[in-house]
């Protein structure tokens, strides 16, 4: 077990640049337990439409976020959870003779809920859960005459079914999860060093083109309570993701 954990860092490790995946313990922590939560982790979206601006009609968009997370047991196989922390937003390329668009880093927020049978302590667990996680991101691309000053409210819904089983202190698991963008993309314009409001405006998004991803993480518990956790996910067609926690589960 200890080669799966070395196995899935090591496929995570030249992905630091790249959602929906979450560090937190695998299984439900149980009713009145809350475990906190680091956690690193990054998405890669194809994006398949100019939806976006600033993005390229067939483009890459990568996002990075460190998170501190906070779960809550609220019954028998149910938790919530709700993160803060920050991160940011890159598309690989832009439109002809335009820069690529990389936003500072800001503030993130999220959560999310999951549902876990069976209710009680078994070797094994089914679960549905579903995560929101949004940001504001601000950037720009420019070409030798125009600058485009980007601001996304980015967010991210990702639902996602996995089933887990504990080999001792190692809960491996494995699921699908489908992430949907959606927010908006507000745009000002300056055409040789002047503001052109007439160009710019502000629009809505919403992406439901991403391909399913199959996904595989695992939970290495540690004494005095502490989970190093890790997953990764791949649609096959450029979708990917990962993320890296380190928990403790109190109660």
């Amino acid at each position: 077990m200890f080669g799966i954990v070395v196995l899935i860092i090591a496929l995570c490790a030249p992905m630091a640049f790249g959602g929906g995946l979450v560090g937190r313990p695998a299984f439900c922590i149980g009713t009145d337990a809350v475990a906190m939560t680091v956690e690193f982790s990054g998405m890669h979206y194809a994006v398949e439409n100019d939806a976006y601006e600033g993005a390229a009609q067939d483009d890459e968009v990568e996002t990075q976020r460190v998170l501190l997370r906070a779960s809550f047991g609220l019954a028998p196989g149910v938790d919530a959870d709700v993160a803060a922390g920050t991160a940011d937003l890159r598309f690989r390329s832009g439109p002809a003779n335009y820069s690529a668009y990389h936003s500072n880093w800001s503030f993130a927020w999220g959560g999310g809920l999951r549902l876990g049978y069976p209710h009680r302590q078994e070797l094994w667990q089914l679960q549905l859960s579903a995560s929101y996680l949004g940001f504001i991101a601000d950037g720009e691309t420019s070409s030798a005459q125009k600058t485009l000053s980007n601001r996304y409210i980015w967010q991210e819904f990702t639902p996602t079914l996995t089933v887990g089983y504990r080999f001792g202190r190692v809960t491996p698991y494995m699921g699908l999860m489908q992430t949907v963008l959606f927010g908006t993309r507000e745009t000002t314009v300056e055409f040789l060093g002047t503001e052109r409001p007439d160009a710019g405006g502000k629009r809505s998004y919403t992406d439901v083109t991403q391909r399913l991803q199959g996904l595989l993480g695992v939970n290495w518990l540690l004494p005095d309570g502490y989970y190093v956790t890790a997953g990764v996910s791949a649609s096959g067609q450029g979708e990917w993701g990962f993320s890296l926690g380190v928990a403790q589960s109190l109660r």
